[in-house]
């Protein structure tokens, strides 16, 4: 049997962040979405025949602005389409505002053992200007209630480059979350996109940090938390050893998994497609058919693309053995001549049995990945 890996997407949140373009509603009625959710995992069973779930991962938006009764329904009715595995590792993202003793505990019972929490930053005027929800306090009760209900995997988010931020602010809120002990750190650069508030807010770039100041904090930041026994395996992901999300994991090596939910994607065999955003058509709807947005069949030679792409993402790289076990071609031949000019800079480093970006090359990825890969190759 194969593994497969289980998304879930819950759009609500109480309140929408200044930075977020997910598709996420600002205090939307969640009634009747579990149910949607289960008669769509029900109408993919077949998806799953011959398969097993390994990971679970419930984002969002907030998921934990969902009911946990309504949790508990998703993941009974997953388990009754597909077949999870004991040991599968199953996720839920959480807003510290939304967090309380009695929600976790029942996360507990319905099988969840990994949380993702947002802190964002342990600064709260920081906080005020991302338009979180809570505070730094209210974080740090949720992360205590979370041990004491028995989590033993717990992820914190955290953000840079943010507007007014400092060195001396960054270290402040790495110091606060080296001191928790989590398994794992999401250490994200802020990304103003076009259709947020910052987006739209006016000399925006004015007040971030000026590029000089965001490679030192994003390089003396993975010094930080590796010091902490954080190891960082992907451009913004550190972990205890045996932490790593195994769920996106699974992206980044490019193993298949299945998503539920408006603007859900899914990647199985090949098969690329993903649902429409539009939350009161996914409630409404008897037909699968009808939600689907993109539906498209990759080509040998886009799936090789993808790989290079995803996994350079990873510390570990790029393998060569892999690359022609998967695609039958060389990854010398095609990629050597374009990646030498970041080699000579020491941006892409060879290693072992092939390649993998730098720190500083990290930095740039995008930048290094539009270089050396042709993305229109079909």
């Amino acid at each position: 049997m194969n593994p497969i890996g289980v998304y879930i997407h819950i759009p609500f949140c109480a309140h929408k962040c200044a930075y977020c373009d997910f598709y996420s509603l600002e205090g939307r009625d969640a009634s009747g979405y579990a149910e949607a959710v289960v008669r769509q995992i029900k109408s993919h069973k077949n998806d799953f025949r011959g398969r097993f779930v390994d990971t679970v991962y419930i984002g969002g938006g907030t998921p934990s602005f969902l009911p946990p009764d309504d949790i508990s329904k998703i993941l009974s009715g997953l388990r009754a389409y597909a077949d999870v595995a004991t040991d599968a590792e199953v996720t839920i993202e959480a807003n510290p505002g939304t967090l309380d003793g009695a929600r976790l505990s029942k996360y507990r019972i319905a099988g969840i053992n990994r949380l993702s929490i947002g802190l964002q930053s342990a600064n709260n005027e920081e906080l005020f200007t991302l338009s979180r929800i809570h505070t730094a306090e209210d974080f740090e009760n949720s992360f205590l209630l979370a041990r004491m209900e028995g989590f033993d995997n717990i992820n914190i988010d955290i953000m840079y480059a943010l507007p007014f931020q400092t060195i001396a602010k960054l270290t402040k809120t790495l110091d606060y979350v080296a001191e928790m002990n989590p398994e794992h750190v999401s250490f994200y650069g802020l990304k103003i996109e076009e259709n947020t508030p910052f987006g739209r807010f006016p000399n925006i770039e004015r007040t971030l940090p000026d590029e000089e100041t965001q490679v030192r904090m994003y390089i003396n930041s993975c010094k930080f938390l590796e010091s902490r026994g954080l190891k960082q395996y992907e451009i913004s992901n550190f972990a205890k050893a045996g932490r790593e999300c195994r769920h996106n994991m699974k992206y980044w090596l490019s193993g298949d998994y299945i998503g539920f939910g408006p603007g859900a994607h899914s990647m199985i065999g090949g098969r690329m497609f993903s649902f429409k955003k539009d939350l009161s058509a996914y409630v409404s709807s008897q037909s699968d058919d009808a939600l689907l947005d993109e539906n498209y069949e990759m080509t040998l030679k886009e799936l090789a693309v993808q790989y290079v792409m995803l996994a350079l993402r990873l510390t570990r790289g790029v393998s060569k053995s892999e690359y022609r076990s998967r695609f039958g071609m060389d990854f010398d031949e095609k990629y050597l001549e374009k990646m030498k000019p970041f080699m000579q800079k020491k941006l892409i480093v060879e290693e072992g049995d092939g390649y993998h970006l730098s720190r500083r090359g990290m930095l740039i990825s995008n930048l290094i990945l539009s270089e050396i890969l042709d993305f229109d190759e079909k």
